[in-house]
């Protein structure tokens, strides 16, 4: 059969995509919205997927094993070079407990399972996704799960009822999955970001644009000045999307539409004057056909330059990379994609020396890098190639919260649903409402005030705040209730009590809390609320000390990773909180006294092992810190 016509505006459009990503990941600030450029990609793929399968089944010439074949060969082999080039470098860059999860991202990639192993790994520990090296590999986990499972489906309908089948199927698609992507972000927005149910309807508006092109055709002629209109509209609401969308939005759902829809009018509208001069030309032509190597390499190439460098990247660090990204998409295009891909003329037979390539070399390559993952992760990241000193360090983050949690369950009875030991009357006492942050506080007040009977109500990743908004939490489900019983019991308690609020203290929990400590201090209770802890990013303090260790560094190394400023939140809510009669609880003077420190003062130990949960030393350190500066035996009333 004839190939379809080769378009020379999707190539454009391709480009627009991975340069915004690219743009976004670069931390060039007005491109807050880039990952839309994903999206975009998707209803391109729907778009030449639908295309390509409704064409061949009208011809009656559809198979399977070839449009199987055909992916693998276009996908597989380049992802599987990235995977391993990245695992490699990880393997000298990377602590053990991060080569470990960077081993098992690289599994996943390899076997299409890219964004349910994400979704599955987004709990409360792992929150420092941005770092993950593989984590852009999610959206080929989609795009592989949709050629896996849409040419099953599309193929039913067409040879089950027609075209007509194919319209409703798409149609289907498109509402349903927009409305369920929508309903779902506010029940579980990691799985509707990351799961492809709720990204298919992406697809199915590109595959709706290769209907209405099939049973239309192009827009020629006396049309061409409205398709020109067609093809601007859709770049502008594309761009429009890439430079106002940020972290904020609510993404995907009904936003997703704006970028998406506008990649479908830019689609519908065909090679327009306007397409033929923004899209056709040859530059971006050029970065169109190398999008896919390009967007393998940039994301990789991004993180372990971060991890060395710092995340703070300069112009002249984005310029960098930027460069870097296209040599490497250059080399990974010609030395890999062009020679596996199979043209559209290629036979694709049992015996052809084209798919035994692309099948056998891919096959062992597959082979040789999973078996390089799974070794990785049953050495436990290989701890053994640390010096002496960085293995001690090296601890697992799991074993130390687990510490921490033997030391809470240990020392305070389970009396109810809500408080684990309870009030004594007539004594000393101290409430402490925490997040996960109650197995570290719980050992700093009790080496702060042994004299004060501690008693706790904790939920891991659920604010101790009267905001009910902020009171849904994935990681802890009775979040809402537990927080109402527990503010009414902080309410409810004696004039006078000490209520303790310790929470990873971020601008977005912020005014709860800061309303929080007014309803509190308003009832006559003495109000201390834990502030800012997080002073580091792009790095955990257990990964610098590694590092140190390993790279001979001093402490002038950890001022990489320090966020600018730091502890910017004390200075927004510190007077705030006080002036409500609570009292703000200041880390500052804790964590960089002169300059950020991670370690205990023996430098025996490390303060934190990520940045915001104290090591046991920590809090125990902590606890004197607390013991100095705010002496509660001189607090009366309680």
């Amino acid at each position: 059969m004839t190939p379809a016509p080769y378009r020379s505006e999707i190539d454009g459009l391709r480009a627009v995509s991975v340069l915004v990503i690219l743009l976004f990941h670069l931390k060039v600030i007005t491109f807050s919205g880039g990952f839309i450029g994903v999206d975009v990609f998707f209803v391109i793929s729907g778009f030449l997927i639908t295309r390509i399968i409704l064409r061949k089944l009208v011809e009656e010439a559809f198979s399977f094993r070839e449009f199987y074949i055909r992916r693998i060969a276009r996908i597989v082999p380049a992802l599987v070079v990235t995977v391993g080039i990245s695992l490699l470098a990880a393997t000298v860059l990377y602590s053990p407990l991060v080569l470990e999860h960077a081993m098992r991202q690289g599994l996943a990639a390899l076997f299409s399972v890219s964004n349910i192993f994400f979704w599955a790994e987004a709990n409360y520990w792992t929150l420092g996704a941005k770092n993950f090296v593989l984590l852009h590999t999610w959206s080929l986990g989609v795009e592989e799960q949709f050629y896996l499972f849409y040419p099953l489906l599309l193929v039913a309908c067409f040879r089950l009822a027609g075209l007509r089948a194919v319209w409703l199927l798409m149609l289907t698609l498109v509402v349903g999955g927009t409305f369920a992507a929508e309903r779902y972000f506010w029940i579980d927005r990691t799985a509707a970001f990351y799961l492809t149910p709720f990204r298919l309807y992406e697809f199915a508006l590109g595959g709706l644009g290769s209907l209405v092109i099939l049973r239309l055709g192009q827009l020629t002629g006396k049309w061409q000045n409205l398709s020109s209109l067609g093809s601007v509209a859709g770049l502008s609401m594309i761009l429009h999307s890439a430079l106002t969308y940020n972290f904020l939005t609510a993404f995907p759902g009904t936003n997703a539409l704006q970028p998406t829809i506008g990649a479908l009018l830019v689609i519908l509208s065909g090679a327009s004057p306007a397409a033929r001069l923004l899209l056709s030309n040859a530059l971006m032509v050029w970065v169109g056909r190398l999008s896919y190597a390009l967007y393998l390499v940039h994301w990789p190439l991004i993180v372990l330059y971060r991890n060395v460098y710092g995340p703070k990247l300069d112009i002249a660090d984005q310029l960098v990379l930027a460069a870097a990204s296209v040599a490497l998409a250059v080399l990974l295009n010609r030395g890999v994609e062009r020679a596996f891909r199979l043209g559209p003329r290629e036979q694709v037979t049992r015996s052809g020396m084209a798919t035994r390539r692309a099948l056998g070399l891919t096959g062992l390559a597959t082979l040789a890098v999973s078996g390089f993952a799974v070794a990785g992760i049953m050495g436990q990241g290989w701890p053994g190639r640390l010096p002496d000193d960085a293995q001690v360090i090296a601890q697992p983050v799991e074993d130390i919260s687990l510490e921490q949690k033997r030391i809470l369950q240990e020392t305070c009875a389970q009396n109810d649903d809500t408080f684990c030991g309870e009030r004594r009357e007539g004594g000393k006492n101290i409430m402490l409402l925490a997040d996960s942050r109650a197995f570290d506080m719980y050992v700093a007040l009790r080496s702060a005030y042994p004299q004060f009977n501690v008693y706790t109500s904790f939920g891991i990743g659920c604010p101790p705040v009267i905001d009910p908004a902020l009171s849904r939490s994935r990681f802890y489900t009775e979040c809402p209730q537990l927080n109402r019983r527990r503010m009414q019991a902080a309410l409810d308690a004696p004039e006078g009590e000490i209520i303790f609020l310790a929470v990873e203290f971020n601008g977005w929990v912020g005014p709860a809390l800061l309303e929080t400590a007014r309803r509190l201090a308003q009832s006559g209770k003495q109000v201390f609320i834990l502030g800012q802890s997080q002073g580091l990013v792009g790095k955990s303090p257990q990964e610098i000390a590694i590092d140190q260790i390993r790279w001979s560094t001093d402490d002038s190394y950890i001022a990489r990773f320090v966020e600018e400023p730091p502890f910017r939140l004390d200075d927004l809510y510190r007077e705030k909180i006080n002036q409500t009669g609570a009292t703000y609880i200041s880390n500052r003077q804790f964590f960089q006294p002169d300059h950020y420190r991670i370690y205990t003062h023996d430098r025996q130990n490390l303060l934190t092992f990520d940045g915001k949960h104290l090591t046991t030393a920590g809090a125990h350190e902590f606890g004197q810190y607390l013991k100095k500066h705010y002496p509660l035996e001189v607090v009366p009333g309680n």
